[in-house]
């Protein structure tokens, strides 16, 4: 396998999204709540093959988030526009809004948005059909609390864990796109009973929320990119590691907004293409982001959630 050093630049990327349709669904009920998706896609685009998906996962620290905010769904459509069917799901929220942060409550919530992961991949995988899906071709992406589920979710298939069991036998994700996730788990370690898929690790170096490396708490392993890039180079499984010098935690949103060509790279090259490399990238802006920053890195994510990227753009 080839190990590279490179940088790739972000891409000025511009779709037309105006033959992009939305629908929602429910795919799962729990605990006396529907749990909806929303699925974009072109029926403009004409395909004789089966479209790939990709299903973003969104944060909000377990507390609060939406499927619906006008950055996510400017995300989802980007990858609509491409051919994709492109979903974006709603899931329980474990901790209550107001609580301090607690990593033992941020353990049991991760494990409920887990389960509703795979359950709205079962569901997705049951439309496969009807939707004319490639089964083969599934992506997951998220931010923070949506990498944490997105993490969890590749590592209960590849752990055998008895979450994973509504998923067909033999099913894996094609790819997973992280943004500034961690892997909990009770063990000492991570253990991978099989192969991951290749991933896209973005984290920033000073992420004080979800560390980028490692931290054990309670008897739980937080693990982060650094942690899950060592692990995957020693199995010699192709990723992309991507570390951003001197951002913190926001790097679980800018790149809903700044980094497709990174991740349309990364589809491309290691999804679709299957790449058997592994990628290292060390990036700097010259004014590294943060979380203070929010509202000039990202400010329609700042809109909030229950607004559409329409109902945003008419004010």
């Amino acid at each position: 396998m080839k190990k590279l050093l490179i940088i790739a630049l972000t891409l000025g990327i511009n779709y037309c999204f105006g033959q992009i349709q939305k629908e929602t669904l429910v795919y799962a009920t729990k605990d006396g709540k529907e749990l909806k998706l929303d699925k974009y896609i072109d029926n403009s685009q004409k395909t004789t093959t089966k479209r790939p998906v990709m299903i973003y996962v969104h944060g909000g620290g377990f507390s609060m988030g939406s499927s619906k905010n006008a950055l996510q769904i400017k995300y989802n459509k980007h990858f609509a526009a491409q051919g994709f069917v492109s979903i974006s799901i709603n899931y329980r929220l474990g901790i209550p809004v107001g609580l301090p942060f607690d990593r033992d409550k941020l353990n049991k919530a991760a494990i409920l948005s887990t389960e509703d992961l795979i359950d709205a991949t079962a569901y997705i995988i049951s439309k496969a059909k009807e939707w004319n899906i490639d089964t083969e071709k599934i992506i997951i992406s998220g931010g923070s609390a949506g990498a944490i589920t997105s993490l969890n979710a590749e590592y209960a298939i590849c752990s055998e864990n008895t979450i994973a069991q509504k998923l067909p036998q033999g099913f894996n994700y094609a790819g997973l796109i992280s943004h500034a996730g961690n892997i909990i788990t009770e063990q000492d370690t991570i253990i991978w009973k099989n192969k991951p898929c290749t991933m896209l690790l973005m984290h920033g170096t000073i992420d004080d929320l979800l560390p980028i490396n490692f931290i054990k708490q309670s008897g739980t392993l937080h693990a982060g990119s650094i942690y899950i890039h060592k692990q995957l180079e020693q199995m010699n499984v192709s990723h992309w590691f991507y570390e951003e010098v001197g951002a913190d935690h926001i790097v679980a949103l800018k790149p809903l907004q700044h980094n497709f060509g990174e991740i349309d790279t990364f589809i491309d090259r290691f999804v679709m293409k299957k790449a058997q490399s592994i990628v290292h990238t060390q990036w700097q802006d010259k004014t590294p982001g943060s979380m203070a920053k929010m509202k000039d890195i990202v400010p329609l994510y700042m809109t909030g959630w229950e607004k559409t990227d329409d109902e945003v753009e008419k004010k």
